[in-house]
């Protein structure tokens, strides 16, 4: 990717009433895109991600979020820092504050950093809404009670005419019915086998004396079982599956099936987000290779939760989960997190919003997936791609186990 130049624009829009007024938790953010040859970037989508830092430029993180818009024909982009997570968070009383600019021209994942300035005016009305009340002033002496007025004549009751009654509205043609969707064909009965011969009927005995019985005669051999008729077709999940995407089942949802060498295998996902507001790790120094698994997060979160001073994770916090009675669950791969974003639609019809079982189609799921020492990827479920992030941002947590 070109590396971009930014000059950037902040206006901050104040709302000041003689009454009670409600400051707007945004700030204004204007930029045009160039590339590195000085070029615009027009009518590109560009993704843009923004970090507020306190009292330093590499300070705590205080406020954090990302949005996606595109460029215009003069290479601006317009936003509102606050648009999708609420600047009320940021203390503006404590001291300084620095915004750092990410940008992702074309969607590609990777952001590019494009810097940190100081905000060197605090916006009046944001800083208003932090800061402690003034003083009560000195009450006045009370003045001196006025003569009573005289009474006003009582003003006669209007009475104006009702309206006459709107016509009714027409109403709106029904909607014409979807079509039912074909049943899968029934499978062909077999053939009966054919009856097998009677065996022959023995002699009667003499009459007078009680005669023998007759050896009764032999059974005849029976007839082959007919062949078993095909199978009706079978549904999505395909033939010959017990499990099924969507199923409760094992202390959580199903979200994908799969055989290997004819064993049934899947992976079940918590019903709920375990928590949605979680730092990757509190170590932001390289794991290496055993943290990298794009498939088998189980490795993953065992290597996170083994790094020397990991003491808070959203890897622990999902080894730690023990819904269902089962204890081992574990922080999903990013592979592992795509299959949740596939299968959402079917879960969320399946599943309905009983006990926040549904996935939240706007949220941001940490992967087990380390990419460096700085950064972990995550699953946006908005626009359904992985997506690389700073270990030290907070996402939603979903636990995982496999059967």
């Amino acid at each position: 990717m070109n590396k971009l130049n930014c000059y950037l624009s902040i206006a901050f829009v104040l709302v000041v009433s003689m009454l009670s007024a409600q400051a707007p938790q945004s700030l204004n953010y204007q930029a045009v895109v160039r590339d590195a040859f000085g070029n615009l970037h027009i009518w590109d989508t560009v993704r843009m991600k923004f970090v507020i830092h306190d009292l330093t430029e590499t300070g705590n993180i205080v406020f954090t979020e990302t949005q996606a818009t595109s460029t215009n024909g003069f290479g601006l982009v317009s936003l509102q820092i606050g648009a999708v997570n609420n600047l009320s968070v940021v203390d503006w009383s404590t001291g300084a504050k620095y915004l750092q600019v990410f940008t992702d021209v074309g969607n590609t994942g990777t952001f590019a950093n494009m810097g940190t300035s100081q905000l060197i005016s605090v916006p009046y009305a944001l800083f208003a809404a932090n800061s402690a009340a003034g003083p009560t002033g000195v009450t006045g002496a009370i003045g001196n009670t006025g003569a009573q007025g005289v009474t006003g004549a009582t003003g006669s009751t209007g009475a104006g005419a009702t309206g006459a009654t709107g016509l009714q509205g027409i109403t709106g043609v029904t909607g014409a019915q979807g079509v039912t969707g074909a049943s899968g064909m029934q499978g062909i009965a077999g053939a009966t086998g054919a009856t097998g011969d009677m065996g022959a009927t023995g002699l009667q005995g003499a009459t007078g004396l009680q005669g023998v019985t007759g050896a009764s005669g032999g059974q005849g051999i029976a007839g082959l079982t007919g062949a078993t008729g095909p199978s009706g077709d079978v549904g999505a999940t395909g033939p010959g599956f017990t499990h099924y995407i969507g199923e409760q089942y094992q202390g959580g949802v199903v979200v994908s099936v799969w055989k290997i060498s004819g064993t049934e295998h899947g992976l079940i996902v918590s019903p709920v987000d375990i928590n949605t507001s979680s730092v990757w790790s509190n170590i932001s120094t390289n794991i290496g290779a055993t943290a990298k698994d794009p498939v088998n997060g189980s490795t993953n979160t065992t290597a996170i939760i083994g790094q020397a001073g990991q003491t808070t994770s959203a890897a622990l916090l999902a080894q730690s989960y023990a819904g269902g009675g089962y204890n081992d669950w574990y922080l999903p791969s990013a592979w592992e997190l795509q299959q949740c974003y596939n299968a959402a639609f079917i879960v969320n019809t399946v599943l309905g919003n009983t006990n926040g079982m549904q996935f939240n189609g706007n949220g941001q799921y940490w992967s087990s997936t380390e990419g460096n020492n700085q950064g972990a990827w995550m699953e946006d479920f908005n626009a359904g791609t992985a997506v690389w992030e700073l270990k030290t941002g907070t996402y939603n947590v979903r636990a995982m186990r496999r059967f």
